[in-house]
């Protein structure tokens, strides 16, 4: 065999043994995330459907949810380990295990508001309508920013209540528009807390007057 044709199937046999490596450490860190979610998921509702979208995104959908939720969707975002040239650019630009929270509620959110950690991945950005409408910047610490239409106390609890110990918000969306309500965390923190607690935290949340 030629040096050429070595290399070449040495680079095969990484790249293919690579993707079945991250693809089942992606799959068995699904399954033990699911787990974990048993224990709130009737807090959203009685039925949900799970599907995997490629090895990396795992999609659970409620769509009759419970009050204060008409429907109710949860991804848990995993880092691309399947792709290692993609994992490594992810990680050095800040890319995590992802939980995302979207929800549409039953009644108008008690509160509008819009924040995001400025470093965090995926990188976001405010709506028009905070340019628009002339929102105002609340007072945080960094790397949160946020906005609200006018100053109001609710929404600096609202975001208290949404860091959990040693589980910053890296974005936060209350409004008026559908999907009303989105919070994302980081999964690995997160999943050091019981995931009812996780979910109880989102219901008060979305009745918060």
């Amino acid at each position: 065999m030629s040096p050429s044709l070595a290399l070449f199937t040495l680079v095969i046999l990484f790249v293919v043994g690579w993707f079945a490596v991250g693809t089942h450490y992606n799959v068995r860190k699904g399954h033990e995330v699911m787990r974990w979610l048993q224990d709130g998921l009737p807090l959203l509702g009685e039925k949900t459907s799970l599907r995997w979208l490629g090895s990396s995104v795992l999609e659970l959908n409620i769509q009759q949810a419970n009050p204060p939720f008409r429907s109710a969707k949860i991804l848990v975002v995993l880092e691309p380990r399947d792709v290692a040239p993609l994992w490594a650019f992810a990680r050095l630009r800040g890319r995590r295990d992802l939980f995302i929270f979207r929800a549409i509620l039953r009644a108008r959110p008690p509160v509008q508001l819009e924040a995001l950690d400025i470093g965090a991945w995926p990188p976001h950005r405010f709506s028009d309508r905070v340019k628009k409408d002339h929102w105002t910047s609340l007072s945080l610490p960094a790397p949160l920013v946020a906005y609200v239409p006018a100053k109001a106390s609710a929404a600096s609890e609202l975001l208290a209540q949404a860091v959990l110990e040693s589980c910053p918000v890296q974005f936060f969306v209350l409004r008026d528009e559908e999907p009303n309500f989105e919070l994302q965390w980081r999964l690995d923190p997160l999943r050091k807390h019981p995931a009812r607690l996780v979910f109880e935290t989102l219901r008060r949340i979305a009745v918060r007057p």
